[in-house]
């Protein structure tokens, strides 16, 4: 039991930074009220170090799906050319 807390909080110790980083700029994403607020929180992503696999894949997945809310709610309940 004693080394499997140990390689538990070894394992916690090696997050990678970019992941962190791109779990953060996800969960500001979430939490906009508009799609403005989510596609400035999207800017960081260029400057994020990030590496490719296949977990940083599922948190841009995530954070599509959020940013893909936002437009959703923003957009008009009756097309333009329809009448209200």
């Amino acid at each position: 039991m004693r080394r499997f807390v140990i390689s538990l909080a070894l394992l916690a110790g090696c997050r990678d930074e970019g992941i962190v980083e791109l779990q953060g700029i996800r969960d500001a994403v979430c939490a906009c009220k508009d799609a403005k607020c989510g596609e400035e929180a999207m800017k960081r992503v260029a400057n994020a170090d990030v590496p490719n696999s296949r977990r940083s894949q599922l948190i841009a997945r995530e954070m599509m799906d959020c940013l893909a809310r936002l437009y959703e709610a923003e957009r008009p309940e009756t097309g333009p050319d329809e009448a209200p």
